[in-house]
């Protein structure tokens, strides 16, 4: 039983087999079957039909076919199992078989469970029978079977067998016999296996596809017969499951209609065989051939995979093919004929993208079959290749690159294999043919690949050319193989064979098809150096050379003689094995040379001179005529220059009686043996020199030629210079050969081999005797007769003879007096007769003093004293000479010197005495000695002519000696011989001796005061300046003891006789005047007085001179005497110079200033006669100076009257003199009485500023009265500068000293009167525009003004700018950044320049005291201004900044200054014209700025540098992205060394992509996805690229990352890191959706769009194209498609067209344009700035909705409008108008119920109430009909005072329906309403300006108000509208009162119109108007009347105004009164 799922019905199973259904709960039968009744109930499974096991069952079916379980599978449905295995799921109502015709069978006895989820499970259980094992029956062995052959007894068996079972089982009955026994059966096995099988519910094609995995082929084709489904797939499951073999072709794949399909098997899969390879290849080839071709392309082929005849597949069986095949053969011309007719029907330029596909198929099936066949002659034919085909390295070989294929054969050295390539293969090998045998191993013999090598031959023309490789073809030339088809389908085919030349790009310039000999001579060459330099196989390298001159190459010389000589030296000499051919071809033939012979033993030296070297040279001579004989004499010479033994063995072999001979020519065996001789270094060769001497030929010996002559001569020649290395060698001093060559022609050489010679002789011990030294004498006179004649004989006696006079020997001296002229006379006597009795010539007499000179010299300076036996021989020495010559009696004074010296106890060296630059200091030594020495003058002065004191100036000498003597004297107190002396360096005029006249003058002790007198004037004269001072003082100390003398002389002649000489010398250095008695008189009343009457001595006189008293009673007569006859003086000169312009200077200093002015009274140069004028200040002044001097300050002199006088008298003349005079002041302040007197100029006050300067300074830093101050010699300017510095640094400080601030305020004083004084200048000199006024008033104008001066080059103007800046206390700090940002900015210096400047200026110093405002204003001002490709310049700003220390003050996102150092140091080198500032701008990306100066040579360098530069967001710029940079302009551009030329067609471009492709590796997958997405999918890649092309990139694109997320993959890259395989699998999902989305631009709508006429349709192609299909993209167009207003249908074509859109639909697109729109309508603008009013756009909106609605769509409906755009119109804070609006636009387009229109009349007053009567709520009942509507209004219209107001209530009226009732507005006036609205805003800011009155009055005259209208007009003042209120009251004709009032009336006349309105009708009332109210001047109008013309009308209106009766206002009255009243 089974319940069913609802429970509401029963089933039951009875063992009748009955099936029952119950009602539940109620238990009434629902329906009862019986066995019988029941359908399919004897149903047998067919399996039991095949089986005989099985079969048994059949018999007994009944048992099977009752029921067996029962369960629900629906309500509706049972699951019936039965026990023959049957299940079916049939109906409740009738049993049908809901499966099927058939139902499913399981093993006998299933259960079921109830069905859940669409299925439900079966439990069945297989029985089987375990087999039994047979048994051998072997007659041999005997064994008995253990059961029968056939261990199944169920298995079918022959009736054969049963018969001979039969007579067995009888035969054994009969007999009994084992042999015929019945074989004992084995017990049984039973298997049972449970299954437990879930049947589901499925579709058919679930089904068919679980058929076809489960193999049940038969089934799915039944299957897909019954359901229509593609039978292909069952064809391809077989066709894959089995090999491939003719049968499974003609069985599966023959029966398969996908062209595509068959054609990728075809393609793609290889068979185990050979013959089933070619015949799948051939298949595939039948199925690409022109037939299908035309068929694609006609339309017909509908994927179906067409064979030739287009026959259909389905109807016509494989071997029919093939038999047509063979007929095809039979009938071969005619099937050529067929084929051109076919190829006449194609056009290859017009071909689909499917034929192009088809093209491909074949050509790449045409490739296999030709590899297939390659790969058949390299096994060895068809046979072999049966039996050794590789099916792997088939499919590797066919796919693989032919050329990579034929490098790995020649790797393998596989010569067969590549002869075929080259064979069948040419065109695409032999273009690499020389690279490919480059890949032979250099150890394979060439020998083995000869029959491979390029061969040359005489062509034709007689040129030697290439011989070309024979080559063959396997087949004929096929149709698509054909250029115009091949263009077509492969517009650019790739060239992949770079691989070659990767590992050695040098191979490139080999690439050629047909080389030229030169190109062969060059591989040949290359090819054996690197088989050598690679294997050092130098026998290969050989051979290979050796090849090619066999092959008639040309240029092999060479390399094959050095080959030759590497194998010498490798194989026989047993060189060094490092040695390389490089090295050797490196090296010269000599050095070749010398390597061969190098390791060879002297025994062995000439066989292997013969054997090796000789052949070595013959090979040399070949290649250059004559190096053989050179090569061999440069190596004998450069062997013979350590060793002369070789070189003897070889000129032994070459002697003329030797055969054979090494050198056969006799000059050259001299000419070589000549130069090895002299060549050799060592001095021990001399018996191998004479060894080799006897090999040469003798003078006779062969031809007599003038080289031979030559070359005896020079053996004779050797032969004198080896007998001068004998006499060397005899004497001891060996040298060699070369020696004596190279210093016979040297005159300095060969003399000093002399002297060696001879001085080696003299220092021979012991001595040798004179016999000697005869020889000696010989040899050397031999020697230079011989070989030395550039010496004369002279020479040789000179050596030999200042030798002996060297050798310490008196008789060697002696004999050196023989051989010497010894006096100028004796040069006439004959020569002496010595040694052996030849006369000699003696030495010279000049000669002959030299020679003693320098031996005297030598003896004096190595004695030790007098006594010395050296100095003996000194004196001997120079005695020789007897007439005693200066320099002899030198030498002789100077050995006399040193017994004097003695005399005086001094002990001293000889050679001391020698070398004393300073002899005086042995004079010296003397006097301290002796203490008498000043009285022997004589005997000093003597010495000192002995020792040469002062050399030859005698005066010198006498002056130094007689000073000495003066101090020595002066010591002792000797004054009269200190005198005596003093007076000879006096009359000898010698200045060095003032020292000594000094101290003898200042010697109190000394009486004599002219003598004194006269010694202080002479030292003074000569003394230096340092000692000037104290010898004035002494002076005026001495001085004024004269003077008063002089004046006691005056006082007391009679004392002229006790002075005597004093007075008269006394009398002439009295201070000079016209008349000294009377000026004495005059001004020394009392002290004459007190001298009168006392007897006081020079002191007590000068104490009371001193006195104050006195001075004061002189200065008395001081003011009245120079007031007089001093002014008068002077009044004359002074008066030139009175404004101090010019300095005044004394004319003796004239030069020294620019123009100066000087005085002409005091010019004392231009005449000799002088009389010097002193007036009384002055005389006074020196006389009190001197008594004030020698009271040594104790009584001060009152002269500051007297300096401020003299001051003041020397400015206009002498302004140096007067800075004197004001600096002697003793009150310091005292000099501002004279500076405030001196008229105002520079001079002036710079005087008084340097003045107080100057005393500053000395209060602060004072000089030591003992030194020499240098104050007064600094430069007045620079001093004035450093104090004010100081000073003013030092502001505020107490300087506790009151002077000293007074004159600290003195000197600010001055500082700013010459700053002002100089200001004013210099701004009125500038001619720069200044405003003098403002810029003293201004303080922000003044320090403008002297910032921007600072903005200049002009060192000048600069330093003005600075002065001014200090003046008015502007911080330097600003001036130096102002200049500074104008050096950048402005001043057009270099960056270079611009430093130099900086450092000069030392601007740098004080703006880096500000780091934080440097860098603010330099980033503000400075940086703005510097141009970004200016590296250099905004390298120095970033140094700047650094050296400022302004890194702390950055933004920490912000790079550091040192950081943009670095990376600008890098870049400059790279990255020339690189704008840095838009690189590292925070705002600007810096890839932009990268991208125009990245090149192939440069974009690896600055991607290292990537990290360093900053992006938005603060990360760092990646190597990748600068790549992917680079390659989008290699892209577009092009590259001048990897794509010089910029593509221009699909071609090109598909090529610049694989030349990008190739760098994917250093991109990251992000970018990689953003380069293509820039070559694909941006404008430039739209307009330039076809979408062929772009689809074309895309696919090779996701084939280049596939391989490199493989190959990353591989690596394991973490998954963290950017190329993880998550990246990659992101950009590979990118790259499909590209690619997908590039599929869709061939559909119908996106073609239709691009090739639409509307503008608006291309440009949505356009967009829809670079989408690229992204979601956001698409749904933004489709918005934008929306709100301009586009169909609803084409919206939904595009989002049908688009790749992953499907979630997008048109509603939803709708709702966001609405959605935008509202935002735009609630105040943000920026949403659809595209769109000028947002109201349009939605009005489109509603408008294409309202078209889909009215067409019967229903994608958007019009409550959905009213769904989005309700919670915008109901939104209180929005404002009123756009919602009203909004609300209008929908009821214009949809067709509203009368409930949403009331609803939206609600809505529409409800916005407008809130927005401006917010407290009045609004409901539905107040606007539910028109009455209600008018109360609310009327309600509304009372409460409403304001102009916002009112304008809101005409937005309810517009939003109201119209009304029907107009009485309500009767009493409203317009117009009245409108004047006062507008009068209103007369006193407010928001008056209505005239245009916009006009505009308000045009309105009102269209509505009929034209009172309002008027007044308005008339009361503005704008002259236009008042001219159109006089044309519109013109056209009045009837006053009343809609156009006239007294308002109006007045109005006018108030405007004064009355005369323009004289024509009009409102004349009368004007004139009624005026004179009723009595307000205006009707006189003046009267007379404005008059004046105007109108005297009538004057007349009468005065007339009116006066009250004259009507009746006398007459036309001639009115004129009568004019005259008379007006």
């Amino acid at each position: 039983m089974s319940l069913s799922p609802d429970s509401t019905v029963l089933a039951v199973i009875h063992f009748s087999g009955h099936l029952s259904l119950w009602n539940i709960p109620s238990f009434k039968l629902r329906g009862s079957w019986k066995q019988e009744e029941q359908p399919g109930f004897d149903e047998i499974n067919p399996e039991w039909k095949t089986s005989l096991e099985k079969r048994k069952k059949i018999k007994d079916k009944e048992q099977y076919q009752s029921l067996l379980d029962v369960s629900w599978w629906s309500e509706t449905a049972l699951i019936l199992a039965r026990c023959s295995g049957a299940l079916t799921v049939s109906s409740v109502r009738t049993l049908k078989n809901l499966l099927g015709k058939s139902c499913e069978w399981f093993e006998p006895s299933p259960r079921v469970t109830s069905a859940y989820d669409g299925g439900f499970l079966s439990l069945e259980c297989e029985v089987k029978l375990a087999h039994k094992r047979s048994r051998l029956e072997s007659s041999v062995t005997g064994e008995e079977d253990d059961g029968e052959d056939d261990s199944d007894s169920d298995e079918e068996t022959s009736a054969k067998a049963r018969y001979f079972g039969y007579v067995k089982q009888g035969l054994y009955y009969v007999t009994e016999m084992e042999r015929f026994a019945p074989p004992r059966k084995r017990a049984r096995t039973v298997i049972k296996n449970y299954r437990l099988v879930s049947l589901r519910s499925t579709t058919p094609e679930e089904l068919y596809q679980r058929k076809i995995d489960n193999e049940e082929y038969g089934e799915a084709l039944s299957l897909a017969q019954a359901y229509g489904l593609d039978s292909d797939l069952v064809y391809q499951r077989q066709w894959r499951k089995s090999t491939v073999s003719i049968a499974s072709i003609q069985d599966y794949l023959s029966k398969i209609k996908k062209r595509s399909w068959v054609l990728h098997e075809c393609v793609e899969r290889v068979p185990e065989n050979v013959d089933a390879a070619k015949e799948l290849l051939k298949y595939g080839l039948k199925g690409t051939d022109l037939e299908a071709l035309i068929a694609i392309g006609d339309g017909e082929d509908r994927g179906r995979f067409i064979l030739p005849g287009d026959l259909d597949l389905d109807d016509v069986s494989y071997e029919d093919i093939l038999s047509m095949e063979e007929e095809m053969e039979q009938r071969k011309e005619r099937e050529a004929k067929k084929r051109q007719e076919l190829l006449k029907k194609v056009e290859f330029s017009k071909l689909t993208l499917e034929q192009k596909e088809l093209c491909r198929s074949r050509l790449k099936l045409l490739c296999y079959l030709d590899r297939l066949a390659t790969y058949e002659e390299i096994l060895g034919g068809p046979h072999a290749a049966e039996q050794r085909f590789d099916a792997e390295f088939f499919k590797k070989f066919r796919n693989q690159n032919i050329v990579l294929s034929a490098r790995t054969y020649a790797r393998e050295s596989n010569v067969q294999a590549l002869d075929i390539l080259f064979t069948y293969h040419g065109s695409e090998m032999l273009q690499h043919r020389l690279a490919i045998l480059c890949n032979f191993p250099e150890t394979t013999s060439p020998h083995e690949y000869s029959d491979l090598l390029p061969k040359a031959g005489v062509d034709k023309k007689g040129n030697l050319a290439l011989i070309p490789w024979e080559e063959s073809r396997h087949r004929e030339l096929d149709w698509c193989e054909v250029p115009e088809c091949r263009g077509v389908v492969e517009p650019s085919p790739v060239d992949d064979c770079h691989f070659l030349y990767e590992e050695q790009p040098e191979l490139e310039r080999f690439r050629s098809s047909r080389p030229s000999i030169t190109l062969l001579t060059e591989w040949y060459l290359t090819r054996a150096q690197d088989i050598e330099s690679n294997s050092h196989q130098v026998d290969c390298s050989l051979s290979l050379v050796r090849l090619g001159k066999e092959q008639n190459i040309p240029g092999l010389e060479v390399l094959c003689d050095d080959l030759v000589t590497m194998e010498t030296l490798v194989y026989e000499t047993s060189c060094d094995l490092s040695l390389t051919l490089k090295d050797l071809q490196q090296l010269r033939d000599i050095d070749k040379l010398r390597l061969l012979m190098k390791n060879s033993s002297e025994d062995r030296y000439v066989r292997n001179l013969f054997q090796w070297m000789v052949p070595f040279l013959h090979r040399c001579e070949g290649r250059r005529v004559g190096s053989a004989s050179s090569l061999l004499k440069e190596f004998l010479v450069n062997l013979a220059k350590d060793n002369l033994t070789l070189p003897l063995k070889i000129f032994q072999h070459s002697k003329p009686d030797c055969h054979p001979k090494i050198l056969g020519d006799s000059d050259q065996l001299m000419s070589v043996a000549l130069e090895c001789i002299y060549n050799c270094e060592r001095d021990d060769q001399l018996a191998l020199c004479y060894d080799i001497l006897e090999c040469l030929p003798q003078r006779g010996y062969g031809a007599e030629t003038d080289t031979t002559k030559a070359l005896h001569d020079q053996v004779d020649t050797l032969e004198k210079h080896l007998s001068v290395a004998e006499v060397l060698e005899k004497q001891g001093l060996q040298k060699p050969i070369s020696f004596v060559k190279k210093s016979q022609s040297s005159r300095d050489e060969a003399y000093q081999l002399m002297v060696l010679l001879t001085r080696h002789t003299g220092r021979k011990n012991p001595p040798v005797s004179e016999t000697v030294w005869r020889s000696l004498l010989q040899d050397l006179l031999d020697m230079q007769q011989n070989v030395y004649t550039c010496l004369e004989p002279e020479t040789c006696h000179q050596v030999f003879v200042e030798s002996l006079l060297c050798s310490g020997r008196e008789e060697n001296v002696r004999l050196a007096g023989q051989l010497m002229h010894c006096s100028a006379v004796s040069e006439d006597t004959p020569v002496s007769v010595s040694f052996r009795g030849k006369a000699h010539a003696r030495v010279s007499y000049s000669r002959s003093v030299e020679l003693v000179l320098a031996a005297a010299r030598e003896y004096f300076n190595s004695s030790a004293t007098l006594s010395d036996s050296c100095m003996n021989l000194a004196r001997s020495c120079l005695l020789l000479i007897t007439d005693c010559p200066s320099l002899i009696q030198e030498e002789l004074d100077l050995i006399s010197a040193l017994s004097r010296l003695e005399q005086f106890g001094v002990k001293v060296l000889p050679l001391q005495v020698r070398l004393q630059t300073d002899r005086l200091s042995l004079i010296k030594e003397c006097i301290s000695q002796c203490p008498t020495a000043y009285r022997q003058s004589t005997l000093l002065l003597s010495l000192a002519r002995l020792l040469r004191v002062a050399g030859d100036d005698e005066a010198r000498r006498k002056g130094q000696v007689l000073t000495l003597l003066a101090e020595q004297a002066l010591h002792c107190q000797d004054f009269k011989a200190s005198y005596i002396h003093c007076q000879d360096l006096m009359a000898a005029g010698y200045s060095d001796g003032w020292d000594v006249c000094a101290q003898l003058g200042q010697c109190e002790t000394y009486s004599q005061l002219s003598a004194r007198q006269e010694l202080m004037a002479f030292s003074l004269t000569h003394c230096p300046p340092s000692s000037i001072q104290n010898l004035l003082a002494a002076s005026s100390s001495l001085q004024t003891q004269v003077l008063y003398q002089a004046v006691n002389y005056k006082i007391d002649p009679s004392q002229a006789r006790r002075t005597g000489s004093e007075l008269s010398e006394a009398g002439a250095v009295v201070p000079g005047s016209v008349y000294p008695s009377d000026l004495l008189h005059r001004t020394t009343a009392r002290t004459l007085e007190v001298l009168s009457n006392t007897s006081m001595t020079t002191r007590a006189v000068l104490t009371t001179v001193s006195d104050s008293h006195w001075w004061r009673e002189s200065l008395s007569l001081l003011r009245p005497l120079h007031g007089q006859a001093a002014d008068r003086s002077r009044t004359g000169a002074a008066n030139q110079n009175t404004d101090l312009e010019r300095q005044g200077c004394s004319p003796f200093y004239e030069e020294l200033f620019d123009d100066p002015y000087v005085n002409t009274s005091e010019d004392v140069y231009s005449s000799y006669v002088y009389a010097p004028q002193e007036d009384f200040a002055e005389v006074l002044l020196r006389t009190g100076k001197l008594a004030e001097t020698n009271s040594e300050g104790q009584n001060l002199f009152p002269a500051t009257e007297v300096l401020l006088q003299l001051a003041s008298d020397a400015f206009p003349k002498d302004m140096t003199l007067a800075l004197a005079y004001l600096l002697a002041l003793p009150q310091v302040l005292d000099a501002n009485a004279c500076f405030e007197k001196q008229p105002p100029s520079a001079l002036s006050l710079q005087l008084a500023a340097y003045y107080y300067s100057l005393q500053i300074y000395s209060c602060l830093a004072p000089c030591f009265k003992d030194k020499c101050s240098p104050l007064y010699r600094a430069d007045p300017k620079g001093l004035i500068r450093l104090v004010t510095k100081h000073v003013t640094d030092h502001a505020g400080c107490n300087w506790n000293d009151e002077e000293l601030q007074a004159l600290i305020g003195q000197l600010q004083l001055y500082s700013e009167r010459l700053t002002d004084f100089t200001q004013a200048q210099v701004l009125q000199g500038l001619g720069r525009g200044v405003d003098v006024q403002r810029f003293s008033s201004d303080n922000q104008y003044k320090k403008e003004t002297i910032l921007g001066l600072a903005e200049t080059l002009d060192e000048s103007v600069y330093g003005i700018s600075r002065s001014l800046a200090h003046r008015y206390s502007i911080p330097l700090w600003e001036v130096h950044m102002t200049h500074l940002e104008f050096l950048f900015t402005d001043s057009g210096l270099s960056t270079k320049n611009i430093e130099v400047r900086m450092e000069a200026l030392g601007l740098f110093e004080t703006l880096k005291s500000d780091p934080e405002s440097f860098y603010t204003h330099m980033t503000k001002y400075v940086y703005p201004s510097i141009a970004g490709p200016d590296q250099l310049r905004i390298l120095f700003y970033f140094t700047l900044l650094e050296n400022c220390g302004c890194a702390n003050y950055l933004p920490q996102s912000a790079m550091k200054p040192d950081t943009h150092i670095k990376l600008l140091k890098k870049l400059k080198a790279v990255a020339v014209g690189l704008d840095y500032k838009k690189l590292t701008d925070e705002d600007s990306d810096p890839l932009k700025a990268l991208e125009p100066i990245l090149t192939s040579q440069n974009v690896l360098s600055i991607s290292k540098l990537a990290p360093r530069i900053p992006q938005k967001g603060g990360e760092a710029l990646t190597s990748s992205a600068v790549h992917a940079t680079w390659l989008h302009k290699l892209f577009w551009k092009g590259d001048q060394h990897v794509l010089k030329k910029a593509p221009q067609s699909d071609h090109d471009f598909l090529h610049a992509y694989d030349t990008c492709a190739k760098y994917f590796d250093r991109l990251l997958p992000v970018d990689c996805v953003h380069f293509l997405d820039a070559i694909t999918f941006s404008p430039e890649a739209a307009n330039k690229l076809s979408v062929e092309a772009r689809l074309e990139i895309t696919k090779r694109a996701q084939k280049a990352l596939k391989g490199i997320s493989d190959k990353s993959k591989k690596k394991g890259n973490d998954d963290r890191s950017e190329n993880s395989a998550s990246n990659f699998d992101s950009a590979l999902t990118h790259v499909q959706q590209s690619l997908t989305h590039l599929e869709t631009l061939s559909h119908s709508f996106t073609v239709s769009l691009k090739t639409s006429q509307e503008e608006s349709l291309r440009k949505y192609s356009s967009i829809y194209d670079l989408s690229r299909s992204e979601r956001s993209k698409v749904r933004q167009l489709a918005v934008t498609m929306a709100m301009d207003g586009q169909p609803l249908e084409r919206i939904e074509q595009l989002l049908a067209v688009a790749v992953g859109t499907s979630d997008l639909s048109p509603k939803s697109i709708v709702q966001d344009a609405v959605e935008l729109i509202v935002t735009a309508l609630s105040g943000d603008k920026d949403v659809l700035k595209d769109y000028a009013d947002p109201l349009k756009v939605l009005e489109g909106v509603v408008a294409a909705v309202h078209t889909n609605v009215q067409s019967g769509g229903n994608m958007v409906t019009s409550e959905d409008m009213l769904a989005w755009l309700r919670p915008f119109c109901g939104d209180d804070a929005k404002p009123v108008r756009p919602r009203i609006e909004v609300l209008q636009i929908l009821e214009h387009s949809f067709s509203l119920s009368d409930q949403d229109i009331h609803l939206l009349v609600f809505f529409r007053s409800q916005a407008v109430l809130k927005a401006c009567w917010p407290n009045r709520e609004c409901e539905m009942k107040d606007v539910e009909n028109e009455e209600k509507r008018n109360s609310l209004f009327l309600e509304l219209l009372e409460s409403s005072n304001k102009w916002e107001e009112f304008q809101h209530l005409m937005l309810l009226l517009q939003a109201w329906p119209p009304m029907t009732d107009k009485s309500s507005f009767s009493q409203i006036n317009i117009g009245n309403e409108v004047l006062t609205m507008c009068r209103s805003l007369y006193p407010t800011k928001h008056k209505i300006n005239p245009q916009c009155i006009g505009n308000i009055c045009s309105l009102l005259l269209d509505a009929g108000l034209k009172l309002p209208a008027l007044k308005l007009m008339t009361e503005s003042e704008d002259e236009h509208l008042r001219k159109l209120t006089q044309d519109q009251i013109k056209n009045i004709t009837d006053v009343t009162e809609e156009v006239c009032d007294s308002e109006l009336l007045s109005l006018l006349l108030n405007a004064g119109m009355l005369i323009s309105c004289v024509d009009t009708a409102l004349y009368s009332s004007l004139v009624s108007h005026m004179l009723a109210q009595g307000v205006w001047d009707v006189e003046k109008a009267a007379r404005d009347l008059h004046q105007a013309g109108h005297s009538a009308q004057a007349g009468s209106l005065l007339l009116s105004y006066r009250g004259s009766h009507p009746g006398q206002l007459t036309f001639n009255s009115a004129l009568a009164v004019i005259r008379k009243w007006l």
